[in-house]
């Protein structure tokens, strides 16, 4: 087993940076110029990361029957919106269905389609 110390040579060389420079002269703001274009909600320059926000909140439960009941609740709504899913994709597709005879009676009878 060999050992490894502040006196022995590493075979790993370093990762290799990049040269370039991204800073531009004379973009300097002082603390007032910051203060004053934050207060009047002006850019300051710099990338600003917004947070995103929902409509949806976040329960916090101490209890764990709490946090069952809001489960069970969880699972009802689900069960309640996949029926009510299933019913309009139903309809819908009842709706086709007679679009689609009524085209295919219209292209068979076109003299008493336009009568009517």
């Amino acid at each position: 087993m060999k050992l490894k110390n502040a006196y022995q040579k590493s075979k790993y060389n370093g990762k290799k940076m990049d040269q370039t420079v991204n800073t531009i002269p004379d973009q300097n703001l002082s603390i007032r110029q910051l203060l004053d274009r934050h207060s009047r909600g002006l850019p300051l320059g710099a990338s600003q990361n917004q947070g995103e926000y929902f409509d949806t909140e976040i329960p916090r439960f101490d209890d764990l029957v709490d946090m069952m009941e809001h489960k069970k609740q969880l699972v009802k709504e689900h069960k309640a919106l996949t029926k009510k899913i299933e019913a309009e994709q139903k309809a819908q597709a009842e709706k086709q269905k007679a679009t689609a005879e009524a085209v295919e009676v219209a292209k068979t009878n076109p003299i008493k389609s336009a009568e009517s």
